[in-house]
């Protein structure tokens, strides 16, 4: 019993999620908009976190099938979401990299995602997506992913249901991906 306890208060004193467990802290801002918040606690130090999501080899190792991404402040995230996808098709999802600060923090908005999907192509360009990076210590890394600019209506409806769900899946997969590493 003594055994049990030791683990269980050192498991709280880490505050280490289990890989899968996907926070969500979501809120209302002071005017009342939405803001989706969903983080976890990666096996991984921040550099090695920060290029999974910041280099052609990083993303597609746990998120896409094809990626090519320019780094840095005006850059580009695009990927294909098919196997045979290639750079440069024109149904390729398309994100602008509005604020690259290195190891800590990735702002972007969507440009272009191609019609048909569960949500309005053109109201997810209304949306900032925001992905901050903090040590965790003992080598992990919190990822804390931030929408906002949500509206009201149901096409905003919608898209937060959309992101709320996918950003929580890969959170997971990348938790996934460091684990199997």
């Amino acid at each position: 019993m003594k055994r049990m306890f030791g683990s269980v208060v050192l498991a709280a004193v880490l505050a280490v999620p289990a890989a899968g467990e996907v926070h969500d802290t979501s809120y209302r801002d002071a005017s009342g908009a939405r803001v989706l918040r969903e983080w976890v606690v990666v096996g991984a130090p921040v550099d090695d976190v920060w290029k999974a999501f910041t280099t052609d080899d990083g993303f597609a190792s746990w998120a896409v099938p094809v990626v090519h991404i320019t780094p840095g402040n005006g850059g580009l995230i695009e990927f294909g979401l098919g196997p045979n996808s290639k750079i440069g098709d024109p149904d390729n999802v398309r994100n602008r990299i509005d604020l690259f600060l290195p190891d800590e923090l990735l702002i972007f908005h969507n440009e272009f995602v191609p019609a048909g999907g569960p949500f309005d192509p053109a109201t997810f360009t209304t949306v900032r997506t925001m992905l901050s990076f903090q040590d965790a210590g003992a080598g992990r890394t919190r990822v804390t992913e931030t929408v906002v600019g949500f509206g009201a209506g149901a096409l905003y409806d919608q898209l937060h249901a959309h992101l709320h769900d996918g950003n929580a899946a890969y959170l997971e997969a990348l938790q996934l991906h460091f684990i199997k590493k």
